[in-house]
């Protein structure tokens, strides 16, 4: 086994020198623990955090947002599963966009896709805390928010390994008792006439016009972000190639069937939504008012345990997806070097990265407006998957050197044929999709979003002096 493992961290290490670097992350993680590492970062409960704000704003239906959130993203991982088997590379569409397409707009892209990385975590520790209040009322807020990002900052420092270990074991309990959940529900619609009475209704498919179900659309990929953390693996992954794109498919389907699920399943208990969304808290804790009707006090508190429970671990790999992807830009001195491509020696952990973004997210979790910070999250991984589409375009018929997707084949190829579906019209088709859904996001996250990416322009104009220059690191 180690010396199988040394062959493999070898010839990985002869990929990284291809583009000027040297194997500096630890290479443990397989296809399952791939999957596992994205299902948690989805959350298989993550519905529960805006199942409220998708009916209000959609005007009848969750189900339906989450479906055409899904394949959106179903479009964008087979263009993230032909990139990564290009450029086994941490840093993700950083690293994509920047190689495939143009650095400059690589940069922008990974700019804008802190927005998601490095905010989301935010989210996720302020929602567990103000959760975690209701149980313990006598602790201050800020307290808990710090007991939950310390604990969670040290879990990241001590390396992926034990990530990838409690990840696999999370996720299974995760998402047996989120089905166990939905299966409560039914059988209460079913059987005891709760709600619409049938688990076969249209009720849940209501919506207000195709311009709510487009907005909804938007705010429902929020519970995707995830699978594209999986990318940021690649340097900690024995087989990138072959094992990110199947994780990839394997996170997207699975995240789809349960958010649909729930989605669906949810909207047959309360078919009265009308009568109780212009109260805030209901709307807030839609899924814990479905649960209470119809699994009673136990169901509920098991339910409100794995919601906590999965945010602790979400938090956990969003902050190590975010950490690689700011050392993916250090790395080419874009940002830093000296602080963000800085690896700890014992642990192999981009150590400050994951400092930084935990003190990021104590500090807003006090102090800003956790909608809004949701909100920016999907501009960042709007726009950086946006972005990623049109790069495999890019890399295959303007600079045409887009590599065959054969295992332990780099030949460039011509795309002809039905390549031309793989190349051509899916990454187009998601670009579509993509840019229709960005823009109905709310007004507001649009606005604030667009000025951090004219930030980020004006930083790299003059970091490459009127993008005249290029980092040395890029050359390659």
């Amino acid at each position: 086994m180690a010396k199988e493992y040394s062959e493999v961290v070898r010839l990985e290490s002869t990929e990284l020198s291809k583009y000027g670097y040297k194997q500096e992350l630890d290479r443990t993680m397989n296809v399952w623990q791939l999957t596992a590492f994205g299902l948690n970062y989805m959350v298989p409960i993550a519905p529960a955090i805006i199942f409220g704000s998708l009916l209000s704003i959609s005007g009848g239906t969750v189900a339906l947002p989450y479906l055409l959130a899904g394949i959106a993203m179903l479009l964008t991982g087979i263009s993230y599963s032909t990139m990564v088997k290009n450029f086994p590379l941490a840093g993700s569409v950083y690293n994509y966009v920047g190689r495939g397409c143009n650095v400059h707009l690589g940069f922008v892209s990974g700019w804008v896709l802190t927005l998601d990385y490095v905010l989301i975590p935010t989210v996720t520790s302020a929602s567990a805390a103000y959760f975690a209040q209701q149980y313990f009322p006598s602790m201050p807020y800020w307290s808990l928010l710090a007991i939950f990002t310390l604990g969670i900052g040290l879990m990241n420092l001590f390396g992926i390994e034990l990530l990838s270990k409690l990840g696999l074991w999370l996720l299974v309990a995760g998402e047996f008792i989120v089905w166990m959940t939905i299966l409560v529900w039914a059988h209460a619609v079913q059987s005891n006439g709760v709600g619409t009475g049938s688990i076969l209704s249209v009720e849940p498919l209501q919506f207000t016009n195709f311009s709510a179900l487009a907005t909804a659309t938007s705010l429902a990929v929020f519970s995707f972000l995830g699978f594209d953390a999986i990318t940021t693996l690649a340097e900690e992954t024995k087989h990138p190639k072959r094992d990110i794109p199947r994780a990839i498919y394997w996170c997207v389907g699975i995240g789809t069937m349960t958010m649909v699920a729930t989605g669906y399943v949810g909207m047959l208990v309360i078919p009265d939504w009308a009568t109780h969304i212009n109260n805030e808290t209901w709307v807030a804790t839609t899924l814990f008012q479905v649960t209470q009707m119809t699994g009673g006090q136990l169901i509920t508190t098991i339910y409100t345990a794995c919601f906590l429970t999965e945010m602790a671990v979400f938090n956990l790999v969003a902050t190590a997806a975010g950490a690689r992807l700011l050392y993916g830009m250090g790395r080419d001195s874009l940002i830093p070097k000296k602080i963000f491509a800085s690896i700890n020696k014992k642990w192999k952990t981009p150590h400050w990265n994951i400092i930084i973004i935990v003190t990021i997210e104590f500090v807003l979790g006090i102090s800003a407006n956790i909608t809004a910070l949701s909100n920016l999250v999907n501009y960042g991984a709007l726009f950086g998957f946006a972005a990623l589409n049109l790069s495999v375009i890019w890399l295959y018929y303007i600079k045409k050197k887009g590599s065959s997707l054969k295992e332990n084949d780099e030949h460039l190829i011509k795309p002809k044929g039905w390549q031309h579906l793989r190349y051509l019209i899916l990454p187009l088709l998601g670009f579509a999709v993509i840019a229709y859904v960005w823009v109905s996001m709310d007004r507001m996250a649009l606005l604030i979003g667009t000025i951090w990416l004219i930030l980020g322009v004006v930083f790299l104009a003059v970091k490459t002096k009127g993008f005249r220059q290029l980092p040395p690191e890029l050359h390659q």
